[in-house]
């Protein structure tokens, strides 16, 4: 820093005050001097510029009230302005003040003839006489032209709103001075104002980006000054909010749907694209800058800017934008298509196999029979016809509608469509683990067995009906939250429901539930919290006796810690239960006190082996799956993970990637999302995923399956 400073010392005792500037600003980047400052300012009244100059000595005395020379200038250039109110104040170093019409001490300008016209105009100009100041500055030009007072007079210009000569002035300075590169940047930032994108990015090219910026802070001031529009990026930004989320042409119903999921922003950033199209040259690029900044604010400006590198070709870019949103927004269909669409480009372009590869013929040739038979009811009474992480359209809401509105309302009936089309177009092909994985079954394959479908193959879709009679055979209850864990992959705390949320599930729920379980087949409990740590569940069991539903069988999800012969006896579930799921995500006893934030591992072990013994001793006839959220915190367990599921003889055992609910800030979880390419221990992952237990024939790798590299997973 001492040699940049040594350095614009001599260049102003040169003469040469614009160069002097460039390096004293070099010093200030690195760090703020009252003495730089001081000098910077000398330097800057030597070119003319007087209200730089004020500004520039003000900073020096903030930074050391205590510096004489500064405050020796600051008083001379008030004399010279007329404005000696400035020159008193506590920060003043007390000494005797100066009288007369001396300029700085450090500057190089002598007196003319014209010098008393132009200190005038200085006088009037920072007493806001801007129109009074321009016209002295004309005849000051009269008598003797220079660049910084025809600088001066250009920035006068613009500040009485007269565009046409403002650029008449930056043009001169230019021509009398054609290295001075802040006259450039000026007329670069005026004529990209104009929307002159060609000819601004000429002059703009001339110039370091640091100048630039400096004046395009400094003509953006003048132009609001007078109420001209914001900078461009500004207004843009501003336009951007107005844009609303949906396709305003869409159904009211779909409207609120999309608004409530957000599962489509398609609409948004179509709007978003054709304005920023609208931009050239470098308004267009701090339009991308400025975007940059806003996506963690707003997720959908990350698919706007994924689409815009998409179509630019910048594939790598494109990916990692379209991440981040898909991070930030699991549920948006539309940031999820972009990012298949640039995989499947890049993959092209590298002559490398993508994971999304074939897709659309696997779907076609595949079936899903879930949405013939599977409700489900969520937090906020809103129900699908699949889990909304892999099917996010709603189908109606037990708050509002009976169980028959619902069942074939007219978003029920177009997701059955959109199965039977082959299309799938409202669900996830990334953390559907059954897309994803490509385990659906083929068009031609039979009903699997047990399954609640009146219809004996998939390939005729007459047999299928978009409206179905009889209500749905599966029940999924996912509204009670209430858990006895705080895993880092699904919330942030402890939650146990109060009274007024225990009464409102009551009065919410417990009617269209019992009243759907009435044809029901299955009851899926419980897919957002721990049922036997829930009073309000615990209720619902109590309810639901094998006398009045006789036909009913259980499907039980838990994360295994009050699973036992207890809640068995309690609830009357021996021979009753057709399913148990428990999710418990580690393999060993330090990974498990991390990633089940208030669980006992040995107490897990306790109890898969009471489940285990239920089976194998007692005759119990129910499916016993373990399942695993997969990220960066428990990867490394997976293979010891299967070896426990072997321990004790479960059925299956499901990886599924880790995903954001929302409870996380976009940085936390791109510590946990260990699948991003980008994340640090990715390569660690996949080698993890080469691990010959991952083979087994009982693991389903759903949504992690792409990311074997051989990929265990059914082609279309």
């Amino acid at each position: 820093m001492a040699e940049a400073h040594q350095r614009g010392i001599e260049l102003f005792a040169q003469g040469q005050y614009q160069e002097a500037i460039g390096c004293f600003e070099e010093c200030l980047r690195q760090a703020e001097t009252s003495e730089i400052w001081n000098d910077w300012a000398t330097a800057q009244f030597a070119s003319g510029r007087v209200w730089e100059a004020r500004q520039g000595l003000k900073r020096a005395l903030q930074l050391n009230p205590q510096n004489i020379q500064a405050a020796e200038n600051l008083r001379r250039l008030v004399a010279l302005a007329g404005s000696p109110q400035e020159c008193s104040g506590e920060n003043q170093p007390k000494q005797e003040p100066q009288r007369g019409g001396k300029e700085p001490v450090c500057s190089a300008a002598t007196p003319d003839a014209d010098e008393e016209l132009y200190q005038r105009a200085a006088k009037l100009r920072s007493q806001g006489e801007f129109r009074a100041a321009a016209d002295l500055l004309e005849q000051v030009l009269d008598l003797r032209e220079t660049s910084p007072r025809w600088r001066e007079w250009a920035s006068l210009q613009l500040a009485l709103d007269d565009l046409a000569q403002a650029e008449r002035g930056f043009r001169r300075v230019i021509n009398l001075n054609p290295q001075d590169t802040s006259a450039m940047a000026n007329l670069a930032v005026l004529l990209e104002y104009l929307g002159r994108y060609e000819e601004a990015d000429s002059w703009a090219n001339s110039c370091s980006e640091g100048v630039l910026n400096q004046q395009r802070t400094a003509v953006e001031n003048l132009l609001q000054l007078v109420g001209r529009r914001k900078p461009i990026v500004d207004e843009l930004l501003e336009d951007i909010r107005t844009i609303p989320s949906e396709d305003p042409s869409l159904p009211p119903a779909m409207i609120r749907a999309i608004r409530a999921m957000r599962f489509d922003s398609g609409y948004f950033v179509e709007k978003c694209l054709e304005r920023l199209s609208k931009l050239r040259g470098r308004a267009f690029s701090r339009a991308l800058q400025a975007l940059e900044m806003k996506v963690e604010t707003d997720y959908r400006l990350s698919i706007v800017l994924g689409c815009y590198y998409m179509q630019a070709e910048d594939y790598e870019t494109a990916l990692r934008h379209l991440r981040s949103a898909c991070d930030q927004n699991p549920g948006d269909l539309f940031a999820e298509g972009a990012l298949i669409t640039c995989s499947r480009r890049q993959a092209a372009r590298t002559g490398a196999s993508s994971e999304f590869e074939g897709l659309e013929a696997y779907l076609a040739a595949s079936f899903c029979e879930t949405p013939w038979h599977h409700l489900e009811i969520s937090w906020d009474g809103n129900t699908f016809l699949c889990c909304p992480s892999w099917l996010p359209l709603w189908v109606g809401n037990s708050r509002m509608q009976s169980l028959e509105e619902i069942w074939n309302s007219d978003f029920a009936v177009e997701i059955r469509k959109s199965i039977l089309d082959g299309s799938f177009r409202f669900c996830s092909k990334v953390h559907c683990p059954r897309i994803a994985g490509r385990t659906l079954p083929q068009r031609t394959s039979n009903v699997p067995a047990g399954e609640r479908t009146p219809i004996s193959a998939f390939g005729r879709s007459s047999e299928f009906p978009t409206r179905v009679s009889g209500g749905p055979g599966k029940l999924v209850l996912a509204y009670d939250r209430t858990c006895n864990l705080a895993c880092p992959q699904c919330r942030r705390n402890f939650h146990v429901a109060g009274r007024a949320e225990q009464e409102s599930m009551d009065r919410d729920y417990l009617p269209l539930v019992l009243h759907a379980a009435q044809n029901a087949e299955t009851l899926y409990l419980n897919g957002a919290g721990e049922t036997f740590a829930s009073k309000h569940s615990r209720h619902l069991l109590s309810l639901l006796t094998r006398e009045q539903f006789p036909q009913l069988k259980f499907l039980l999800i838990s994360n295994g810690q009050v699973l036992n012969e207890r809640a068995f006896r309690e609830f009357d579930l021996f021979g009753r239960v057709q399913s148990i799921q428990v999710s418990a995500d580690a393999a060993r006893q330090e990974t498990y006190r991390i990633v089940r934030r208030g669980g006992d591992f040995q107490r897990l072990l306790s109890n898969l082996a009471f489940l285990d013994d239920l089976r194998r001793a007692r005759g119990e006839k129910y499916r016993l799956e373990l399942s695993f959220v997969v990220s960066s915190l428990n990867f490394r367990d997976m293979p010891e993970f299967v070896q426990l599921g072997r321990k004790f003889h479960v059925d299956s055992i499901l990886f599924t990637i880790v995903r954001n609910w929302g409870h996380l800030s976009l940085a936390e979880f791109e510590k946990l999302n260990v699948p991003n390419p980008a994340h640090p221990e990715h390569q660690e992952f996949l080698r993890v995923l080469e691990s010959s237990e991952l083979s087994d024939p009982i693991v389903d790798c759903g949504s992690v399956a792409p990311y074997r590299r051989p990929a265990g997973r059914r082609d279309a």
